[in-house]
């Protein structure tokens, strides 16, 4: 009889303690002002931004930027918006009627088109292909015109 019950008797298995599931980390907030920093993190953040669907996104810069020599960087998010269907218009410095070397703004524009419509598909870029850009020009020290900011607008369907 006591062998009968012993081989009834069910078997327990052996206590496992299992880790907690990791605790993700607070995804950072959505900015609609982002300053312009030529590194990866910029990308990322403006593209959260742009994902996030807000209707307005400026960038703002720390260093002199000329619109001839947008960074390579901007000139990609400038293309996305071009290959979505978007427009870039530059905007000039107030009280200026027309900007001081129309001929360089073109060339810069024209360059962001060319250099950047391969990179302008990237999935983190995508989310601009909403966007209108306007480059507002603000007229420095020397009286030349450099980018004041770029503001991504998004557009109606």
């Amino acid at each position: 009889m006591t062998l009968a019950l012993t081989a009834c008797q069910t078997q327990t298995q052996p206590k496992v303690e299992t880790a907690a599931p990791p605790v993700a980390a607070p995804a950072a907030p959505i900015a609609s002002e982002i300053e312009f920093v030529d590194l990866r993190t910029f990308d990322s953040a403006l593209s959260g931004a742009l994902a996030a669907q807000l209707p307005k996104v400026e960038v703002d810069f720390y260093n002199r930027v000329t619109p001839s020599d947008l960074p390579e960087r901007l000139q990609h998010w400038m293309a996305s918006v071009e290959t979505g269907g978007g427009t870039v218009k530059v905007v000039p410095p107030p009280g200026s009627i027309t900007p001081k070397d129309p001929l360089l703004l073109f060339s810069a524009l024209w360059n962001a088109i060319k250099l950047a419509r391969a990179a302008a598909d990237s999935a983190q870029r995508k989310p601009a292909q909403a966007y209108n850009a306007q480059i507002y020009l603000k007229a420095d020290a020397q009286g030349e015109s450099v980018v004041d900011k770029i503001v991504f607008l998004q557009r109606t369907p």
